[in-house]
């Protein structure tokens, strides 16, 4: 995206269209689910638990931006809580109203930029993030095969083999170009080819020294994530559902990162229907459109709706839209030299 392709009403656009989503997918479900024995469902509803959700996401967020400010620190530069916030919850905003939630990323350039983080080290910082939560789901993946027994819906066997598959061949790729860039940057383009340039010329220069902020970054990832997997089963037992915690925890996780390549804004439609089809068995048909918005909402729009109210004075100003996007031009330009020095 350059200035010309993205500027407020693009931005407006892409906002509907989430909505818009999101909005028909949820009504459909509340159609074919919500009865009359709803309302005898809802009598259930744990408060406790309920809080723990609210808890359990306010500390998913704290952590993702707290992790981001130590891959900073790996750097050896400084990101501030506020830059970290607008770094983490911009990015969701921003993320849910793009195409392949890729707006986020020169959001989270410009807030490096600001505060004095250079436009490569700014692409390290966006492509780290990332590659710490992908180094999870290896752990993980033994747990959904031993688990994946207990399992009854075919559908789910068929996504884990889909993301054993998929992110074994993103390992491959990532140590092709890790051990070939030149050969890789000469064949194809691409943000994320640029990314793992960048990456890799800050790693072997800035990472590989302050190797205990990196480490620290990644064993907050994983705090980060556990708690975002846990609002499936807390919400579950807040709703009155009795059911296995294990199992409902797994299956957030099978979806989580199923979701992280799907071509609507902020995977709307894909989120919700996918939440449909994998938590169906677990309860009553009555109860599962609730579960299905409450889900959504813990997980999706709320991160939107509070990243979309502090960006909002800093859309506030004529052409900051524009500006924060011109700046994936500025990035893309000093690509050749970056692949030269990886």
């Amino acid at each position: 995206m350059n200035k010309r392709k993205f500027n407020r009403k693009s931005l407006k656009k892409g906002i509907r269209l989430f909505l818009f989503i999101s909005f028909i997918t949820i009504t459909v479900i509340l159609i074919f689910t919500v009865s009359e024995e709803t309302k005898e469902g809802l009598k259930l509803i744990s408060p406790l638990f309920l809080i723990l959700t609210i808890i359990s996401v306010f500390l998913r967020f704290l952590f993702d931006i707290w992790r981001v400010r130590y891959i900073a620190v790996a750097m050896g530069r400084e990101l501030s809580w506020i830059g970290a916030f607008y770094f983490t919850l911009g990015g969701l905003f921003l993320g849910a109203v793009t195409p392949m939630q890729i707006g986020g990323i020169p959001l989270q350039l410009y807030v490096c930029k600001s505060e004095g983080i250079s436009l490569p080290e700014g692409s390290a910082t966006i492509f780290t993030r990332g590659l710490l939560s992908a180094f999870v789901l290896p752990f993980l993946i033994p747990f959904m095969y031993y688990y994946r027994v207990y399992l009854t819906v075919g559908v789910v066997q068929g996504v884990v083999k889909y993301l054993s598959i998929f992110y074994g061949l993103m390992a491959f790729v990532f140590i092709i170009i890790l051990t070939k860039t030149e050969w890789v940057t000469r064949l194809f383009k691409g943000k994320f080819v640029e990314g793992f340039v960048r990456f890799k010329e800050v790693f072997r220069r800035e990472f590989v020294k302050r190797k205990i902020p990196f480490l620290k970054a990644y064993g907050i990832t994983w705090l980060s994530l556990i708690f975002y997997f846990l609002t499936a089963p807390l919400l579950l037992r807040g709703l009155g559902i009795d059911t296995p915690f294990l199992e409902a925890t797994i299956l957030q996780v099978i979806l989580t990162y199923a979701l992280n390549f799907m071509p609507t804004p902020g995977a709307s439609g894909f989120a919700e229907g996918g939440a449909y089809i994998l938590f169906h068995h677990l309860m009553p048909k009555t109860m599962l459109g609730i579960y299905v918005v409450l889900w959504r909402f813990f997980t999706g729009y709320l991160g939107v709706i509070v990243g979309g109210f502090a960006l909002s004075r800093l859309f506030a100003t004529p052409g900051s839209i524009s500006d924060i996007f011109s700046i994936t031009k500025e990035n893309s330009d000093s690509l050749e030299e970056n692949s030269k020095r990886a």
